[in-house]
């Protein structure tokens, strides 16, 4: 029972705070009378131009640590040092992705923003933009696998 909520606490200080934290900070500027009806639109532009993956990029250096922690250890098998490394080129992978995919939303973020002080932001809420919906996602995947990776590296 201990080891369950000692995984729990490790799921909710490592991936949950970093990944839900700052959004789920958002909502309470409710509270506030000058922001109350924007709040939906903050939690969007928090997320639009790809703010999420700062936080991929953070978990998956933090997975390679615990992979690279996992080979230094000399009880671990053959098989587990094959998933060790395919862990640690996986989340490299997913570090560079990420950083190309930052760049590329800081780019049309200055692209879209010449476009929206010409239309004097209409608040009309349209499609998401690619590089949020592939945030989300990058950041849903990589949450499962630094987690794996901690369950794989103890």
């Amino acid at each position: 029972m201990m080891e369950f909520f000692k995984i729990l606490a490790w799921l909710l200080l490592n991936v949950g705070v970093p990944l839900l934290g700052p959004i789920a900070l958002l909502p309470l500027l409710g509270a506030s009378e000058e922001y109350r009806y924007d709040v939906r639109k903050l939690i969007r532009r928090s997320l639009q131009d790809g703010q999420l993956l700062w936080t991929v990029i953070a978990m998956c250096a933090a997975a390679c640590y615990e992979a690279a922690g996992h080979l230094a250890t000399p009880e671990h098998m053959e098989i587990s040092k094959v998933l060790t490394w395919f862990a640690i080129g996986w989340h490299v992978v997913m570090i560079v992705a990420s950083s190309v995919l930052v760049l590329i939303g800081a780019i049309d973020a200055v692209k879209h923003e010449r476009r929206r002080d010409a239309q004097q932001a209409s608040d009309v809420v349209g499609a998401a933009p690619r590089v949020m919906v592939l945030s989300v996602w990058l950041s849903a995947i990589t949450a499962v696998t630094y987690s794996a990776t901690h369950i794989l590296a103890n």
